[in-house]
């Protein structure tokens, strides 16, 4: 039942932040989407880092990352999201802190992003896996292991 209601409301954020809620086809299946992050690797050290109840929710103009229920209140934030290099890229932009149905207009800080795998409040990932059940994005500072739910 906790999923169902998750994955209600992810729906109902995502659509009220999509501009004017009007419904656009996904460009990419494959990546656009509701997905659980399981564990990112730092690049650097070649850490692991297994991640509990952090998701993130892709549209074509849209990304919302958030921590939901979990236990670090790492807060949720939006930000812009464009296709690179005929989707061999995922850019996210300009992440703010996420609001009710929009964002607060405060920017994000890189302190705020690390738990979700970035280091920049702009990020550019290659796609490295997106099979419609798993996506795995790198960019220079880690390697995101996703799943969809």
């Amino acid at each position: 039942m906790d999923k169902m209601i998750l994955k209600a409301t992810l729906l109902l954020m995502m659509c009220a932040t999509v501009y004017g809620c009007e419904w656009k086809d996904p460009i990419d299946e494959d990546i656009e989407g509701f997905w659980r992050l399981e564990r990112f690797e730092t690049v650097a050290d070649g850490q692991m880092h297994e991640c509990e109840r952090i998701f993130f929710g892709i549209t074509r103009m849209v990304v919302e990352v958030a921590e939901r229920q979990g236990p670090n209140d790492y807060g949720a934030f939006v930000a812009r999201m464009e296709y690179k290099d005929g989707r061999r890229k995922v850019v996210f932009r300009d992440f703010k802190q996420r609001a009710n149905t929009s964002d607060n207009h405060q920017d994000a800080t890189v302190e705020q992003l690390l738990p979700f795998g970035m280091n920049a409040t702009t990020t550019e990932f290659e796609v490295v896996v997106a099979d419609g059940d798993n996506l795995v994005l790198r960019s220079d500072y880690a390697t995101l292991q996703m799943k969809r739910f």
